[in-house]
């Protein structure tokens, strides 16, 4: 390799140490997707001046495994992924994407993929318009049972804009799910978190 630009890609997170708990069961409020547990508190995190002023065209990745399970009556589930400032968390998310409202009726355990690309156009402090301003798009793959045999769901998420962030405080990267019954026999179980600074 010629090492042209002089830089790399570098793994942030890679986790959790087991998969997370299950969550959102009887519940039909959001809740957050990434918790910890009792040894198992990492949470993917982009560290304060991770996005550095001055630069642009900085940018992040993400790729979130797990598995949903979804009651026998219809039900959906939507997810969207944030920055928060505290860890384990949903208070006040900032939204970096939203993925299309999932229909999940009758899953179980079945196998998921959600993807992110982040793009930095610019970092600044505080929390005004004129903040970190960061472009995130993204895509998606649902299957319908555990055998992954039959995709149920998939596409591309249309970006969106996040220019409200201070990039000089650490920001926790957040799932927030919300089914749309209050059901034991939903959940969604998070396995895999892998965020990378690709340059």
């Amino acid at each position: 390799m010629s090492f042209y630009t002089g830089t790399q890609s570098e793994v942030l997170f890679a986790g959790p140490p087991a998969a997370y708990p299950a969550e959102g069961a009887s519940t039909g409020s959001a809740f957050a997707a990434f918790t910890g547990a009792t040894g198992n508190y990492q949470q993917p995190l982009f560290p304060g001046g991770f996005w550095q002023q001055g630069r642009t065209g900085q940018m992040a990745s993400v790729e979130i495994y797990g598995t949903i399970t979804g009651q026998s009556s219809a039900t959906t589930l939507a997810l969207v992924l944030g920055l928060v400032t505290s860890p384990n968390s949903i208070a006040s998310i900032a939204t970096l994407l939203t993925y299309p409202t999932l229909t999940v009726t009758s899953f179980s355990s079945a196998p998921f993929f959600l993807g992110a690309v982040i793009l930095n156009r610019g970092s600044g402090y505080g929390t005004s318009s004129v903040a970190t301003n960061l472009n995130t798009s993204g895509s998606y793959i649902v299957n319908s049972d555990t055998s992954a045999t039959t995709t149920a769901l998939n596409g591309a998420v249309a970006p969106t804009q996040l220019a409200t962030t201070d990039f000089s405080v650490n920001q926790w990267l957040q799932l927030q799910g919300t089914f749309s019954t209050n059901n034991a026999g939903n959940n969604i179980t998070v396995n895999t978190v892998i965020v990378r600074g690709e340059n």
